[in-house]
């Protein structure tokens, strides 16, 4: 029975008291009649159910039992939309990993030789497989050789740039390998890692517009080219003696060398006498090497060096020689030894100075006076006759007629002064740690006596002063041993520098305008011209500054065979500018020029007067022979009386 059942028949049994306790005077009919009225009908109850449970326990059970309903059905619905979702996801991947490309699917490998000897062949095979499940329309192949290598060919026909070979494998159905192969002639160092690498860039055919990469490396270590190197040459001399050397160079490989050179590097202490005659032709002073032909297999070549050594007892020189070879923007050094000459003690020295200068070498400009001294001493503990001093002029740049000697005489066939005991009586007998010093001068050609050819660039004159006695000792098997000391003198350039002003004809295309003579308050145009050149070498970073005074004009006319010209107005400067100025520009070819329109407007202040057109101009450089500062100026500039004779007073 509910509890609002049992409530309602509580409450219908305190009512029929309260009636009963006022209707105590009714009919018993009537209290029957009232009495069933009131009195509700009870339910059926089983007895085992009122046993059993109690109203309350029973509520409880059943929402227990509902709320595990809805847990179930809740969680089947949970499980079959998981179902449902893990099954797309699935089907999704699935259908990615047949229908889409990405790097994952580009297979790239490089097959190279893990070792080669220098200068050998070398062939690379890029292969390409597509491991995916869609073709792809192209495939292009990107192959970065390493530093050192020459291309001969590839398979398919590729584009050559100057860093890589490009090429197209064309179209790869699923699963396809293509390769593409490349070959050519490595250069390298001995030890040396080459490393390639190949890029591949594919489309797949869903979606063409798409380009997916993946890139691969490779690496060769290099081996030694088998080149024999000799030299023949002696240990040991003593300060400023001459040291003849061999140089022999064997190609033992079984492939030609092609583009070697011959390095000889120095150190400080040991000069290389190039204008010694029996040094070979053709040695770069600037590269320190001699060009190689071709060697073919087992060919031979020889180079004769001569040296001179300088500095202290026990000193030693190492004299270093290498074969190189030039790649693009790099040298290899393919085989390199060395040769030790040891400083042996002697019993005389003899040095130079010139200008006062003791280095060794002196950088010197065409036309200067050189007060040259040979300083002699001897060094032993017995004493010498008969000493001969003489200083051998080789190179070019002196100038015989200005030489002045107050003993000695010049020999013009050996370009060579010779001091004896006959004119210097000092040097019959040279007492153990006596000495003296020779003066004498001279002056270095002008430009314009320099030769233009064959080599007109990078000259210099080469001083070799030597000390002889019948009294020195003589080695056995061996000459008299001479001591002899080498100065060089580099010539450095100079630059040309001209500049002049005109009433142009129109020839330049920068047409004048305006009265001649020019006249108060009205404009007159002129052509300033500027040329330059340099007498003997090449000049780097060459800058001319043209400073225009107040009252002229820059018209942004002009003409300029080389270089590049900026104007500042606010300064009222022009600024010329070239990389490089070839040597001997001015003299053996044309001079460089710029041309540039200026415009006067003269004022009443200046009537009569010629105007002056150019404030000031200066040229700076560097000599790349002598690595030393150039410039020039000049003192006179142009004016309107130059540009017109006749026409140069303003009206």
């Amino acid at each position: 029975m509910a509890e609002d059942e049992i409530k309602k028949i509580e409450e219908d049994g305190i009512s029929m008291l309260t009636r009963d306790l006022y209707a105590r005077d009714e009919s018993d009919e009537m209290k029957k009649r009232t009495k069933d009225l009131l009195t509700p009908k009870q339910p059926i109850v089983r007895p085992e159910a009122i046993a059993s449970k109690k109203p309350g326990l029973i509520n409880i059970m059943d929402a227990r039992a509902r709320r595990r309903r809805a847990i179930i059905l809740w969680g089947c619905v949970a499980l079959g939309a998981l179902l449902i979702f893990g099954g797309g996801v699935w089907l999704t991947l699935w259908y990615r990993s047949t229908n889409q490309v990405n790097a994952t699917h580009i297979n790239l490998a490089i097959n190279s030789p893990a070792h080669l000897t220098a200068g050998g062949v070398i062939q690379y095979s890029v292969a390409v497989q597509n491991t995916s499940n869609v073709d792809w329309t192209a495939a292009d192949v990107l192959f970065t050789p390493p530093t050192g290598f020459v291309f001969q060919e590839s398979t398919p026909v590729g584009q050559v740039s100057q860093q890589n070979i490009s090429a197209s494998l064309g179209s790869l159905a699923a699963n396809e390998t293509k390769t593409f192969s490349v070959s050519g002639r490595l250069i390298g160092e001995e030890g040396e890692t080459a490393l390639a690498r190949a890029e591949v860039s594919i489309s797949p055919i869903n979606y063409q517009k798409e380009r997916i990469t993946a890139s691969q490396t490779a690496t060769t270590i290099i081996g030694a080219l088998p080149l024999d190197i000799s030299i023949e040459a002696a240990k040991s001399a003593a300060v400023g003696e001459r040291i003849a050397a061999i140089i022999h160079v064997r190609n033992l490989s079984d492939i030609p060398i092609e583009g070697a050179a011959l390095k000889l590097s120095p150190p400080a202490g040991m000069q290389l006498a190039v204008e010694d005659s029996g040094f070979s032709p053709d040695f770069s002073v600037i590269d320190s090497f001699w060009k190689l032909p071709t060697l073919k297999p087992l060919d031979e070549i020889v180079r004769y060096s001569v040296l001179y050594v300088n500095g202290a007892s026990g000193d030693r020189r190492e004299l270093g020689i290498s074969i190189i070879q030039q790649q693009k923007d790099r040298v290899f050094t393919l085989r390199d030894i060395s040769h030790v000459v040891a400083v042996t003690s002697s019993q005389l020295t003899v040095g130079q100075t010139f200008n006062k200068d003791v280095s060794s070498k002196l950088i010197v400009a065409a036309g200067q006076r050189i007060d040259g001294a040979v300083q002699y001493k001897n060094t032993g503990s017995t004493g010498l006759t008969d000493a001969i001093v003489k200083v051998k002029f080789e190179g070019t740049g002196l100038d015989p007629a200005t030489i002045k000697l107050t003993s000695g005489a010049y020999d013009p066939t050996t370009s060579t002064i010779t001091w004896t005991a006959a004119s210097l009586p000092a040097l019959k007998n040279v007492l153990p740690g006596s000495g003296g010093e020779i003066p004498y001068s001279f002056t270095i050609l002008p430009y314009d006596k320099f030769p233009l050819q064959p080599n007109g660039k990078n000259q210099q004159l080469i001083a070799t002063a030597s000390l002889d006695s019948p009294d020195l000792p003589t080695p056995t098997g061996q000459a008299r041993q001479v001591i002899s000391d080498r100065f060089l003198l580099p010539v450095q350039t100079g630059i040309l520098l001209g500049v002049d002003a005109f009433y142009d004809d129109g020839r330049l295309g920068i047409t004048s305008t305006g009265p001649l003579p020019p006249k108060v308050g009205e404009q007159t145009t002129y052509t300033l011209r500027t040329r330059i050149g340099s007498t003997l070498n090449d000049v780097e970073s060459m800058k001319i500054v043209i400073v225009l005074p107040d009252g002229v004009a820059y018209t942004n006319k002009m003409y300029k065979t080389i270089g590049e010209a900026d104007f500042n107005d606010r300064t009222n400067t022009m600024t010329w500018t070239m990389p490089l100025m070839e040597g001997l520009t001015g003299r053996a070819t044309p001079p460089q020029e710029l041309d540039m329109q200026i415009a006067i407007t003269p004022g009443e202040n200046v009537r009569g007067q010629e105007v002056r057109l150019m404030q000031s101009i200066k040229a700076t450089g560097t000599d790349s022979f002598t690595d030393g500062v150039v410039e020039a100026t000049i003192t006179e500039y142009p004016t309107t009386r130059g540009a017109s004779q006749l026409n140069g007073e303003v009206e």
